[in-house]
């Protein structure tokens, strides 16, 4: 041990020199076996941050999904019938007559069939009878169908009104969508 001191003493450059070698040896290897731990959590932060980015980026399309959701609803909800309005019921139908020229001799808004469950949307039958030419009564039924108003055809009949003419009745059962 005295001749370590004196070695020390004659060396203090190359002993510092080499304390500090062994200190940064060993420094190395510690470091060198948390390489592996920190290479795997930097995968997993890499990981994570893809998906966020790719959420992110999905953020904005399902916000614009989301608002498109939103105005088809509010549109179904703007074309709803409201059954006790049957001046704004009837006045439809009467604007589909006008448009497809076709006749409307008769039209009844039936009473709603009471419900069992509590479903969101009422449904209203009408019976109504169409008579006009074949491109009038097929004009009126296409028309019916495409319009804003949310409609299930439950029975329909076609009928000729004379054997020698064209014209035609159709009496249809129909339900529309209306709101609760």
């Amino acid at each position: 041990m005295g001749r370590l001191v004196e070695i020390i003493r004659r060396y203090p450059y190359g002993t510092a020199c080499l304390v500090l070698s062994i200190a940064l040896g060993v420094a190395a290897w510690w470091l060198g076996g948390q390489i592996d731990d920190l290479r795997i959590v930097h995968q997993e932060r890499s990981r994570e941050g893809e998906a966020m980015l790719a959420t992110l980026v999905g953020g904005t399309v399902q916000r614009q999904e989301l608002a498109n959701v939103r105005e088809y609803v509010r549109r179904i909800e703007d074309n709803l019938l409201i059954e006790t309005n049957l001046a704004e019921n009837t006045w439809y139908f009467f604007k589909l007559e006008e448009q497809t020229r076709a006749r409307l001799p008769e039209l009844h808004q039936l009473s709603s069939p009471p419900s069992e469950r509590q479903p969101l949307f009422k449904r209203i039958p009408y019976t109504l009878r169409v008579t006009g030419t074949h491109e009038q009564v097929t004009s009126f039924l296409l028309a019916l169908e495409t319009g804003p108003r949310l409609v299930k055809i439950t029975s329909f009949s076609f009928s000729r009104r004379d054997a020698s003419g064209d014209n035609l009745a159709l009496d249809l059962s129909l339900e529309l969508l209306g709101k609760k």
